[in-house]
């Protein structure tokens, strides 16, 4: 008798191992989208504009400066490519900081900093003058879409 209650549990252990074995994995459910209370959202939304309006006026300073001679101007393009790179790094870190920030902002500031990266790697490439014009003509139609979110 304990001979065949070994038999029987061994048979049936042995069917619940074949059972699980063809039983399909379970799929792994996707997080949830993590969702941002509305001062979340504002406070990401202040330090994201306050980032922009920041990295405009380093701009305008930058632009704004004009060399008397030759190692002067070399000077202030040296220090304008600088402000353009230390500008977009500045952007894309705030927006990692505040991921509450809303999509649109985000994408509007993301897009700007790209715009900002490529107008820098172009003048650093000696690109030509349409290129950079093109480039700086985007750059100037999205700065007023970025002005407008912040408000």
């Amino acid at each position: 008798m304990p001979t065949i209650i070994a038999i029987v549990i061994a048979v049936i252990a042995i069917a619940v191992a074949i059972g699980a074995w063809f039983r399909p994995i379970p799929k792994p459910e996707a997080p949830a989208a993590k969702t941002y209370s509305e001062q979340e959202v504002a406070d990401a939304k202040k330090a994201v504009c306050d980032a922009f309006d920041r990295g405009q006026r380093t701009l305008d300073v930058t632009g704004g400066k004009v060399g008397a001679n030759p190692s002067d101007s070399f000077t202030v393009a040296v220090n304008s490519r600088v402000a353009i790179g230390t500008i977009s790094t500045y952007w894309r870190s705030t927006l990692q900081q505040h991921p509450a920030t809303p999509t649109d902002l985000a994408n509007t500031l993301s897009s700007l900093a790209d715009l900002y990266e490529n107008i820098l790697l172009t003048q650093l490439a000696e690109g030509n003058r349409p290129d950079l014009d093109a480039l700086y003509a985007s750059a100037d139609n999205s700065v007023p879409k970025m002005t407008q979110a912040c408000k």
